[in-house]
Order: structure tokens, then C-alpha cells, then sequence
């Protein structure tokens, strides 16, 4: 009798251990799964004052390099800031100083590919290069004082300066559906890429990129004393181990550098700055504006004839990880190539949006792609050109630049 008390009494204490244990693990489990929905991001880049704010906890965190953002925060960047994100989806978003941004909503499940997102730009100024949410067919949103915006492009920009929001395509469509329930869209298949609305509702379209919405991306007037803090951070956090690149990001870069088309004078090994180089790292260190506009090798080729004079520059703003401004020219039978374009740096290669085209007198559009090599120290690259109501006419070729 006392043996089967003792036995029962074993039995039941074991089946508590096991309860208990059961519940941790699940409790555990259950914590790291919500915690990794949460995750929307990561920061790749953070110079001078950047903050999230838990919209629920009101909790204030300082964001460095590498630290993790989530769909509960609010961003803002401080009085010479800027600062850089890596999201969850493979997108790219920058931010100006004197932003502040809403992260409402920021969710991607990397086996089926499903997610949403919907960010808030209260004021000042946001570059995105969407990623695999609105490739997949997801709602993608980006909400601003004079209306919400529906991603169909892939490289837009918003900025809010006093009571007018400055909106620009650099890559696809974006439709900005406006307080009064209009739709105004911009892109490479409307008439126009670039535009201002007043808190009236007024709209008025730009052929070219407006100079506020390169301003402040392009303001190498940091806080030097904040920026070599957080990069000090960055420096002694031994707790981090993985790269900066999100898995996403890193496949998305590799897929489309591959798809790229560099002629016959470039091949993928030559693209160091993707398959050689740590160039996360070499980009943390480097400061300043560098302006690539040597160029050491180029191949062209015209639909209509030989083409020649083959010139093309290219400013770097590494401080605020975008492309300010750059043009490319040349020559055929017919008349003079020449497109302006800007862009931002997205880890090793370069997302460039093409403002203005021309051949002749005739309006082109395109495509310019490029990527750093042997280190930063040269940029490797090509383009496609053509006619926009004559795409019959049209020029393709290759580049590499050195400063």
C-alpha cells in the first residue's frame, strides 16, 4: 500500500514536471512567434538623432545599425538625420531629417509570401523601394496628409514640406487617392512622374523632379558627433551576429544583378561589389559625396546607326545612401541620347530611376542599372533607352566609371 502511494505520488509529480515543461516551451515558442511577426525591419543605416517610439507603450529606443524596427513603432529622425531600413519584405526605405513616420501595419511571411503594409508620413520626407509584399500582389499603403498612395511602382518618394506634399516616381505607377476621393497617378505610363498637392487639393504636375525632393537625401551636413556615436554603438554591440542584409534583400539583390544585361564587355564576375566585396561594411565607414564621371570602359549600341561621344557621370552621396543626381549622353545618326537620373544605394547595388529622357527632340524613357566594383571604387553598370512613341528606336549598352 505505501509502495503504490509512493509510486502514484512519483507519477503525479512527474506528470506536473512534464505540464510545466510543456508550458514553457509553448509559452517560449509562442513569444518568439509573435515577436518575429512583429519585426518589420532592420536599420542599415542611422546618422545623428533616430528614434522609434512603441505607439503603445510610448517606450523611446535609439535605433544604431542592425537594431530591429517593428509594426507597433513610430520613427522620427531628428534636426540633421537621416537614416536607412531594410524591411522584412525586402523593400528599402530612407528617411530625411525632421521625418516622422507611422509603422501601422508591416507583416511578410517568408513561406508563402503573403503580407501587408501600411506606413504614415507625418512630415518631412520618405524614399521607398517596395520588395516582395507588392511584388506578390499584397496591400502595400503609404499614407499622407493629403491622401493615401497604392503602390504599383517599385522607387517612389514622398515629401511634406509645410502644407504641400511633393510625390515622385522614379521606377512604375504609384495612384494617389486624394482627400476629395480624385486619383491622381504618376509614373513611367502617365503623363507625368513628378507633382505637388496643396491641403486644398490642388495638384500640379512637374516634368522633372522638384529640387525638395532631393533636398535633405542629399545633405551631407551631418552631426558628426552623433553620427560616430552610432557608429560606436554598432561597433562594440558583440551581441550581433548576423550581416545587415536581410535574407530578402541579399536574394533580391543577387536575382536581379543576375537578370542584368551588361553587353559584351562586362561579365558577373567583374560585379566585385556583389560577389567579392563586403561592401555593407566598406559603405558604414564611407563619408561624403563622391562623384564617379571617368569613364574607363563603355560598349553602345543604336538601333539607328553607330553611336559615339559616350559621356556620363554619376554623384554618390554616401552620408545619406542615395544618388542625388547623374546623366548619361551619346550620339547616333539621328540625334543626341540623354537622360538624368537619381537613385539610392540598396546595400550593393544601385536602385536608379531614370527623371528625364530624351533622343533628339523626341521623349524616351528606360532603364539605367549598376553596382559597385573593386570595392567602391568603381561602378559597373548598364542602360536601356528608347523612344517613348517609337520604341523601334532604341539603344542599349554597358559602363564602368571610376572618380
Amino acid at each position: 500500500m505505501t509502495y503504490l502511494k509512493t509510486n502514484i505520488t512519483k507519477q503525479s509529480h512527474l506528470i506536473k514536471i512534464a505540464f510545466v515543461l510543456c508550458f514553457s516551451i509553448a509559452s517560449i515558442f509562442s513569444i518568439n512567434t509573435d515577436a518575429s511577426e512583429l519585426v518589420a525591419g532592420k536599420t542599415i543605416l542611422a546618422k545623428g538623432n533616430v528614434q522609434a517610439i512603441d505607439q503603445a507603450t510610448k517606450e523611446t529606443r535609439k535605433l544604431k545599425r542592425r537594431s530591429n524596427i517593428f509594426d507597433v513603432d513610430n520613427i522620427t529622425t531628428g534636426e540633421k538625420s537621416k537614416a536607412q531600413f531594410s524591411m522584412s519584405d525586402g523593400g528599402l526605405i530612407t528617411l530625411k531629417a525632421n521625418t516622422e513616420i507611422i509603422i501601422s501595419e508591416y507583416k511578410f511571411n517568408d513561406e508563402t509570401g503573403e503580407g501587408s503594409a501600411t506606413l504614415e508620413i507625418v512630415n518631412g520626407g520618405l524614399r521607398s523601394i517596395s520588395g516582395l509584399i507588392k511584388k506578390s500582389g499584397g496591400d502595400y499603403q503609404v499614407k499622407t496628409p493629403v491622401g493615401s498612395i497604392g503602390i504599383r511602382g517599385t522607387h517612389f518618394s514622398v515629401d511634406v514640406v509645410g502644407e504641400n506634399v511633393f510625390f515622385g516616381v522614379y521606377s512604375g505607377n504609384i495612384d494617389v487617392k486624394l482627400s476629395n476621393q480624385q486619383t491622381l497617378s504618376l509614373g513611367a505610363s502617365e503623363d507625368y512622374s513628378f507633382a505637388s498637392i496643396n491641403s486644398l487639393g490642388q495638384i500640379t504636375p512637374m516634368t522633372q523632379a522638384p529640387e525638395v525632393t532631393s533636398l535633405g537625401y542629399s545633405d551631407s551636413n551631418i552631426d558628426d558627433s552623433a553620427a560616430n556615436e552610432s557608429d560606436e554603438d554598432s561597433a562594440n554591440d558583440t551581441s550581433i551576429v548576423d550581416d545587415t542584409t536581410s535574407p530578402q534583400v541579399a536574394s533580391q539583390v543577387t536575382e536581379e544583378t543576375e537578370d542584368l544585361e551588361y553587353g559584351s564587355v562586362y561579365n558577373e564576375s567583374e560585379l566585385q561589389g556583389v560577389s567579392n566585396s563586403p561592401i555593407a561594411e566598406l559603405l558604414s565607414t564611407r563619408t561624403g559625396s563622391l562623384s564617379y564621371q571617368t569613364v574607363i570602359q563603355s560598349a553602345v549600341n543604336s538601333s539607328v546607326g553607330p553611336a559615339a561621344d559616350f559621356n556620363m557621370n554619376m554623384v554618390v552621396d554616401f552620408d545619406n545612401a542615395s544618388v542625388p543626381g547623374g546623366s548619361l549622353s551619346f550620339s547616333d545618326e539621328q540625334g543626341e541620347w540623354f537622360a538624368a537620373y537619381s537613385g539610392l544605394i540598396n546595400i550593393d547595388k544601385l536602385d536608379l530611376g531614370i527623371n528625364f529622357a530624351s533622343h533628339g527632340n523626341n521623349k524616351a524613357n528606360g532603364k539605367i542599372f549598376a553596382a559597385f566594383s573593386n570595392g567602391l571604387d568603381e561602378i559597373t553598370g548598364g542602360f536601356n533607352l528608347q523612344e517613348t512613341n517609337n520604341p523601334s528606336v532604341n539603344a542599349d549598352g554597358s559602363f564602368k566609371l571610376q572618380p
